[in-house]
């Protein structure tokens, strides 16, 4: 037990998969800009949730037993564009925050379902390790994305000294978000 809230507590406080991928930060049509942030983090933190375990069973029960370990990236780029389309689809079908015509590469290209999906393959043994780091790699996406989103509000309406508005106050203020998260690593020992 103790193991799997390593897991979770490493994944959520140490990992930065959110800081790896903020490229897009309105994929949906909102008019809203705080709801279109908590969107995106709502989507990616539940497609986190799910590819990790199914990336943890594609890997124990199709890649090892058939040796096809050189297979494996290409195989979860697959899984993660079709759970790109499905959650798409969802959403146009069921969902509060309508996808725009680039969701689908969004989701698909983000480097934090990549980099989960070839985590649970190195870090999980379990079923129940890949669903926790699943979620803690999804709670920590949410948790910094909408952190950004509060900054970068803030930094709009701030008096900002004119060499630094836009892009540069907000690569340094996400430079010391992230030395922020490193300040966790290291926390718990593994």
């Amino acid at each position: 037990m103790s193991s799997l809230l390593l897991i979770l507590l490493s994944s959520v406080l140490v990992s930065y998969f959110a800081l790896a991928g903020l490229r897009g930060l309105q994929p949906f049509f909102s008019e809203d800009p705080f709801d279109s942030a908590l969107g995106l983090a709502v989507v990616t933190a539940l497609n986190l949730a799910v590819l990790a375990p199914l990336s943890w069973l594609l890997d124990r029960f199709v890649l090892q037993p058939l040796h096809l370990e050189y297979l494996a990236a290409l195989l979860l780029i697959a899984l993660i564009l079709s759970l790109a389309l499905f959650s798409q689809r969802l959403l146009r079908r069921h969902g509060r925050w309508l996808p725009g015509p680039g969701f689908a590469l969004l989701m698909s290209s983000q480097s934090a379902l990549l980099g989960v999906a070839l985590l649970t393959r190195l870090r999980s043994a379990t079923f129940g390790q890949s669903c926790m780091l699943g979620l803690g790699a999804g709670a920590s996406f949410a948790a910094l994305l909408l952190a950004f989103w509060s900054l970068q509000s803030r930094l709009h309406s701030a008096n900002v000294p004119a060499p630094f508005r836009q892009a540069p106050i907000s690569l340094v203020s996400l430079g010391i978000m992230a030395l922020a998260v490193m300040g966790f690593s290291g926390l718990i020992p593994e």
